[in-house]
């Protein structure tokens, strides 16, 4: 037993060192990056990155994609990567094959295939989540907010690079310490590393940062978003939030007093979000009741929502809270000319602005009676599932499409298509059973009154004789 887990377990070693060394081979071919600009934003509680590529291909036959590189010790943290070229967005798909230190690889195709001694220039732009350490991990309430960061000196890529600068851009100028790799020059909140040249495939030397932070660190950890698609009225959204503070924990106690004297620490309170337009019946509530501390403002391009907790989050803190709008049908709902097919066109993440979701389950209950569902999302998700939700008026139920996704940013909140078929006669159906019920209803009150429900014989009225008689 011991010699048979021995050799699967070196078997399994095997597979994965020429998994590494094939991926290895197949990168290290013909391409080269001849310069890499590296621009990393640290100003929000996420981690945004956009490398510039300047990719040549060395080798002797014209290579039609490339690979991207996301470090081992982030692919838990990973949330987007988009990649543009000229402005054209490419194809980014993910791929079997691994690095030799555990990295997750993505293939790029290119838009034409990149012929011997010609360059092609690539944006790169990727976003990751829980990068930003607090330290100390408790503060007071009059303590600045200092994190921790972490990170390769170099852009974890499968080519060799012949130059490569990083510039890391943070909210604020007060640095408690810093790796200083030269070439290094900080100028204000603004570091700058390198040039470097000649770096080698899968180079792992890594800068640290300890810096104070203003950033509003607002993340959703479980976010259900209910889209309910109903042919008589409107799309009616159901949104339901638990929202932390996952910065610096409040060491202790709140005080009231200094917070209104503006001692707020790494606290926050006001939130906002942009509705689709004309978005109209807007609820703010939670399990208490209705929340007053919130304002609407309608504008050309969308309904401003701003809103306020019941009380400051603090590091640790958390709300749980639920957001119910409508929009016009027309609005988010088209039909194909010809057929009795439809696609619903919404927006697929939160609305709110600067906030970060750990966990998301997005439900789309269409009518009763569609079927032939698909979606199409710009992203990629993590599962799909299905369910039957029955309200009023439903005899079978209505369908409904799940979606979930984990680690959502800014980038996530673009539009998402559902496409379906409703037969026209079935929008008929609900009227329909409202008047033949209340024509039952009708029909069984006059029945009823005509009844006679009393048991025995009727007795005859006895007739009084004329005096005639």
């Amino acid at each position: 037993f011991f010699i048979s887990r021995f050799r699967q377990t070196m078997m399994s070693g095997v597979a994965r060192a020429a998994i590494a060394m094939a991926a290895l081979c197949a990168c290290n071919g013909a391409l080269v990056v001849d310069s890499l600009a590296r621009q990393v934003d640290l100003r929000d509680h996420a981690e945004k990155v956009k490398c510039t590529y300047v990719v040549r291909n060395d080798g002797k036959t014209a290579e039609s994609s490339m690979l991207i590189a996301i470090p081992a010790d982030r692919v838990e943290n990973f949330s987007y990567a988009k990649v543009t070229s000229s402005r054209k967005k490419l194809s980014l798909k993910e791929t079997d094959s691994i690095g030799p230190n555990g990295e997750k690889l993505y293939e790029v195709v290119f838009p034409s295939p990149l012929k011997p001694q010609k360059t092609r220039k690539l944006a790169v732009i990727s976003g990751y989540m829980g990068i930003l350490i607090p330290h100390p991990a408790r503060i007071a309430q009059a303590d600045k907010h200092y994190v921790k960061y972490t990170s390769g000196l170099y852009e974890m890529t499968p080519y060799k690079v012949l130059t490569q600068t990083t510039t890391i851009k943070l909210s604020t100028s007060n640095i408690l310490s810093s790796t200083k790799t030269k070439p290094f020059s900080l100028k204000g909140d603004k570091l700058v590393y390198g040039p470097y040249e000649n770096v080698e495939p899968y180079s792992t030397d890594s800068i640290s940062l300890h810096f104070e932070t203003q950033a509003e660190f607002a993340t959703i950890t479980e976010l259900e978003r209910e889209i309910k698609v109903c042919h008589w009225g409107g799309v009616v959204f159901s949104e339901t939030y638990n929202l932390r503070n996952s910065g610096a924990k409040l060491k202790d106690v709140f005080s009231r007093i200094d917070y209104e004297r503006f001692v707020k620490g790494s606290s926050f309170e006001d939130m906002s979000a942009k509705l689709p337009r004309n978005s109209y019946g807007i609820d703010y509530r939670d399990d208490i009741g209705n929340i007053s501390t919130s304002n609407v403002r309608p504008t050309q391009k969308h309904v401003l929502f701003e809103m306020r907790p019941r009380y400051p989050m603090f590091g640790g803190w958390h709300v749980v809270f639920g957001l119910f709008y409508t929009v016009p049908l027309s609005q988010l709902v088209s039909s194909v000319t010809g057929t009795s097919s439809y696609v619903l066109n919404t927006t697929f993440s939160t609305p709110f602005e600067g906030v970060t979701v750990e966990k998301s389950t997005i439900k789309i209950v269409l009518p009763e009676g569609s079927s032939d569902i698909k979606w199409v999302t710009p992203f990629h998700i993590d599962s799909v599932d299905s369910e039957i939700k029955k309200t009023y008026l439903d005899l079978t139920g209505r369908p409904v499409l799940v979606l979930r996704a984990s680690n959502l940013m800014r980038f996530h909140n673009q539009n998402f298509q559902v496409f379906y078929s409703y037969p026209n006669i079935m929008i008929h159906r609900g009227p329909l059973f409202v008047v033949i019920g209340f024509a039952t209803l009708f029909a069984m009150v006059m029945l009823c009154s005509r009844l006679d429900l009393k048991i025995g014989k009727k007795e005859r009225a006895l007739v009084p004789k004329s005096k005639e008689d």
